[in-house]
């Protein structure tokens, strides 16, 4: 059978139809087995794919099957690690908070690191303030997983070199940071966080992330309860499941983070490039921008109310390295937003730019992750540190 015969079938069998004539499906098996006797590369190809297909199966039932018995340890300790996830969220008006006094050993991407938290359900560890501390100076420290500091311990991240640092002046920081937080959420967070502990902070240190203005715009809404509430997705479950119970994928997901494809595969995040792209800052930047904006206002109302000081930083994503994105819209804007309310700014983006992107890329942030490695968390810190000098 020729290719024009093959391109001409449905419309012959159409007409057919239209005739009151059907093909049965016998003859339509051999006109298809003819076509194919003919192409003896298509053929080949068909059961090459046959073949491979064969073989995924059997190796993803094995794989299965094994860890589910002979290697049920591996997934136990897998299952362990994606417990002490789901477990260490709670719901709240405001959305979601920190298990209080939960303690875990949490897996991000590769990295291994020590995760807790105190009574009121903020993460702690060396440094970090106790009930002895609360008649300290209180500063708190309010942002998304940055702040958490996902991929990282208390002690090396930016938050927790705050807390040792202001410890060393008798001050006492607070990190009321969670991940998946935005503007939204941060100013009721922090009223709940004073009623928790007791106190006023003196000062509040906003770190405004790339991905706030997204969460804004597109994920929370108020409803007319006055709870926040979000959007469902249910990518990371799916993922979540393959990575416990096929050890194939988690080889193929450890593989791939250590390879150096990881970083340049990364980039491309929606939540990031609405700032580099102006079809995205159309379509909801501009909404989002305002809307977080509107919400930390609402910050700087309580510092009003309270007597305390908002500072107010910024930081990149991979993507803003990797484009020489040093002076774009989430520092122009923020720093602008900022002066009209005579709110100290911090640009993060600075540290970031002093050396060729290539070398900030693979130093500063987690392979194939936006956050920040020990090195990136540092840097940070001590940019804050110069622009502070003592809390």
């Amino acid at each position: 059978m020729s290719l024009a015969t093959l391109v001409r079938w449905p419309v012959r069998s159409r007409s057919l139809y239209r005739d009151g004539g059907r093909r049965s499906s016998d003859q339509i098996s051999q006109a298809w087995q003819n076509g194919i006797e003919g192409k003896p590369w298509m053929k080949k190809v068909l059961r090459m794919l046959g073949q491979a297909f064969v073989i995924l199966v059997i190796t993803l039932a094995l794989d299965f099957v094994l860890l589910a018995t002979v290697f049920s340890g591996w997934k136990r300790n897998w299952a362990d690690a994606a417990t002490a996830w789901t477990q260490a969220y709670i719901s709240t008006a405001y959305h979601h908070d920190l298990a209080p006094n939960a303690k875990s050993t949490r897996v991000w991407g590769n990295i291994t690191y020590s995760w807790q938290t105190d009574r009121y359900g903020f993460r702690i560890g060396a440094c970090a303030p106790g009930e002895a501390e609360k008649d300290r100076p209180a500063i708190f420290v309010i942002g998304d997983s940055f702040v958490e500091a996902m991929g990282s311990s208390y002690e090396n991240s930016f938050a927790g070199l705050m807390a040792c640092d202001a410890a060393k002046q008798g001050k006492a920081v607070w990190n009321l940071g969670v991940a998946s937080y935005s503007p939204v959420i941060y100013h009721r967070k922090i009223r709940a966080a004073a009623q928790r502990l007791g106190i006023k902070p003196a000062e509040i240190y906003v770190f405004v992330d790339l991905s706030d203005i997204g969460y804004d715009a597109n994920i929370y809404h108020i409803g007319e309860d006055g709870v926040v509430r979000s959007t469902t997705w249910t990518w990371y479950n799916i993922g979540q499941f393959l990575l416990d119970s096929f050890a194939t994928f988690r080889l193929g997901y450890d593989l791939y983070l250590s390879s150096p494809f990881s970083t340049a595969i990364g980039l491309g995040r929606e939540r990031a490039l609405w700032s580099l792209d102006p079809a995205l800052m159309e379509k909801w930047g501009r909404r989002g921008l305002e809307l977080a904006g509107n919400n930390l206002d609402q910050i700087v109302a309580i510092c009003r109310e309270w007597d305390c000081r908002v500072t107010l930083v910024v930081y990149p994503w991979p993507e803003n390295v990797a484009a020489g994105d040093r002076d774009g819209i989430q520092v122009t804007h923020w720093r602008a937003w900022a002066a009209s309310r005579n709110v100290r700014f911090i640009d993060g983006f600075a540290p970031f730019f002093r050396e060729p992107a290539e070398s900030a890329l693979r130093k500063y942030f987690i392979a194939g992750d936006v956050h920040f490695t020990e090195l990136g968390n540092r840097l940070l810190f001590e940019e804050v540190r110069r622009a502070v000098g003592d809390y």
